[in-house]
């Protein structure tokens, strides 16, 4: 029944008015001119669309041309539909960090062509790892492929744009599972066969969320409720394996093992080979010069062991600037030698991961550990040019503090060539930072002495910039870089105190509680309202104060920080 039908002397002033009666198989039908699509609006902004595989921020490569042939063959066969021989809809392909899993997952989700209907590829370095952008990202990409899809979907986060806060379960039954099942039937099909790549799942924020992800695609593949195939591409670990290890997993999955193994030896080969061409060429070195040595790639591939990581670090780390020339670089390289890897697959990239740390400067380690341990927040935080006004970094110590590293981190630049992101090429260098045992506590970056220094200067920060006169140049030092404003100095500032690991008893560090009773918390209010922050992650701060200190630093300002914030 049309809204207000029959209804007399009606005066509706500045309100909203939603039509439950909605017929959602009927919705297809209407034109585009007449639905703008609001929802799907709403759902791409709950997505993470640079994790797709095509995206300009995803620094996913595929493999080399020529190798891991069998691999790809395999997934991609099975893709085109020898999944029915096998009775298998979900294909998960494991193996330990650094072998090359997200080069085939990038590889195979390119040669999938039309069947390919969407991809998500975790990366905690990038901070694409959100269990809660997952589901969204997924959908959006099907809505882009399926105009009656894409017609549900509005309609349902239009009457119910909650539906992207819920949780995983309810998000996969209202978004996925009940619109398909009411466009059954549709000419054409949603969604038949389509593939769905998701790499790096060990790499999504949470071992719960991780087998949450699992068990319900494999109960929906179980009982038939989507009609998609599945393809994980994960490091082996024990909660994921446990998940792919059901009885109702083994009657649909199709596991295989992408191990360290010297069978890799001729890939690894094939693109040492590849990167000194592309050296010697960037050099302009004449032919008579025969560098590298046929010994020394050999040698490289030794060193590899197995690990395309430790192939691909060498040869941006060789390939790198600095004052010393690529033949040197190589020699610093070959100098590493071979250590016994048979019980620490590891061991030679940790040598490698050495190599690069001990060449820092002793006089600019301490901005460099600070650096990479903020730096494993992600970027959802980590602007250079803010986190330089937080560690009170200027532009040349930021350059002095990254200058060898080059290898293992990845750097952004703006237009005018000002660095503004940066970001670990593999999760396997931040790995090797937060294990003591790997990094030594020379180069750990979890010591007490360097958390208690960025706590510290956090909070000296938010202080700053919470009691500023207005948004435009923060009060936090910036020194020579162009200043950051307080708002961005807030968000980042916040952002570290919810999401840093608290102390053995769960609260901040006792010696910043004097200091946060300063900050200016309707200030942070606005400037978290700004930028989208919900109430949750507020109440996960304070919980974070002791109780005894929660009078003195929120609650003068608490109503006026939940008004703001709502």
């Amino acid at each position: 029944m049309p809204l207000f039908q029959q209804s007399r002397n009606v005066n509706a002033q500045r309100s909203t008015f939603v039509d439950g009666s909605t017929n959602i198989t009927n919705i297809h039908n209407e034109t585009h001119t007449e639905r703008q699509y609001r929802g799907i609006d709403m759902l791409l902004k709950a997505s993470t669309p640079q994790a797709l595989h095509d995206s300009s921020e995803c620094n996913k490569r595929g493999c080399f041309e020529g190798t891991r042939e069998e691999y790809i063959h395999n997934i991609t066969g099975w893709g085109r539909g020898g999944w029915k021989a096998r009775q298998a809809r979900v294909l998960w392909l494991e193996g330990p960090a650094g072998v090359g899993k997200s080069a085939v997952a990038q590889t195979c989700a390119q040669d999938m062509g039309s069947r390919l209907g969407a991809t998500f590829f975790f990366s905690r370095p990038n901070g694409w790892n959100k269990p809660a952008t997952f589901l969204p990202t997924i959908v959006y990409q099907l809505t882009t492929k399926y105009p009656a899809y894409r017609d549900c979907i509005d309609a349902i986060v239009l009457r119910d744009p909650l539906i992207l806060e819920k949780s995983i379960q309810v998000q996969f039954r209202e978004l996925l599972v009940q619109p398909l099942r009411q466009l059954e039937g549709v000419e054409g099909g949603v969604g038949e066969g389509a593939i769905i790549v998701v790499d790096g799942l060990d790499e999504c924020d949470g071992k719960g969320a991780q087998s949450t992800i699992i068990q319900i695609i494999i109960a929906s593949v179980h009982q038939q409720s989507t009609p998609f195939l599945w393809a994980f591409f994960s490091r082996p670990e024990p909660h994921i394996r446990s998940a792919f290890s059901t009885e109702q997993a083994a009657e649909v999955c199709w596991q295989l093992t992408l191990p360290v193994s010297r069978d890799a030896d001729q890939d690894i080969e094939a693109y040492l080979r590849d990167g000194f061409r592309t050296i010697r060429a960037k050099y302009d070195l004449p032919a008579a010069f025969p560098w590298p040595s046929e010994e020394d790639i050999h040698q490289l591939v030794e060193q590899s062991a197995g690990l395309f990581i430790y192939t691909a670090s060498a040869i941006r780390y060789v390939d790198g600037p600095g004052t010393s020339g690529p033949e040197e670089r190589l020699g610093l390289v070959l100098g590493l030698g071979m250590t016994e890897t048979k019980g620490n697959p590891l061991a030679n990239l940790d040598r490698f991961y050495m190599l690069i740390m001990k060449q820092i400067p002793e006089e600019t380690l301490p901005d460099t550990i600070l650096l990479l341990s903020v730096l494993k927040f992600g970027p959802t935080y980590f602007d250079i040019r803010t986190a330089c006004a937080i560690l009170k970094l200027s532009l040349t110590a930021f350059y002095a503090a990254v200058n060898n590293l080059y290898s293992v981190l990845e750097m952004e630049y703006t237009e005018n060539r000002m660095p503004c992101r940066l970001s670990f090429y593999h999760a396997s260098f931040e790995d090797f930072l937060r294990d003591e045992k790997r990094s030594t506590r020379e180069f750990y970056v979890n010591r007490d002495d360097v958390l208690d220094r960025l706590d510290h200067l956090h909070v000296e920060a938010l202080c700053k910039a919470s009691n500023a006169t207005n948004n435009g140049k923060s009060q936090v030092d910036s020194l020579s870089w162009p200043g950051a404003t307080n708002s961005d100095v807030c968000y980042a500032t916040f952002f570290y105190l919810v999401y840093h690991t608290p102390r053995r008893d769960g609260h901040l560090w006792a010696e910043s509680l004097q200091q946060l009773s300063h900050v200016n918390w309707i200030m942070v209010g606005r400037y978290s309202a700004d930028t989208g922050w919900p109430v949750g992650r507020i109440e996960a701060l304070v919980r974070k104060i002791p109780e005894d200190w929660r009078p003195l630093i929120i609650c003068p300002f608490w109503p006026s920080f939940l008004s703001i914030l709502r």
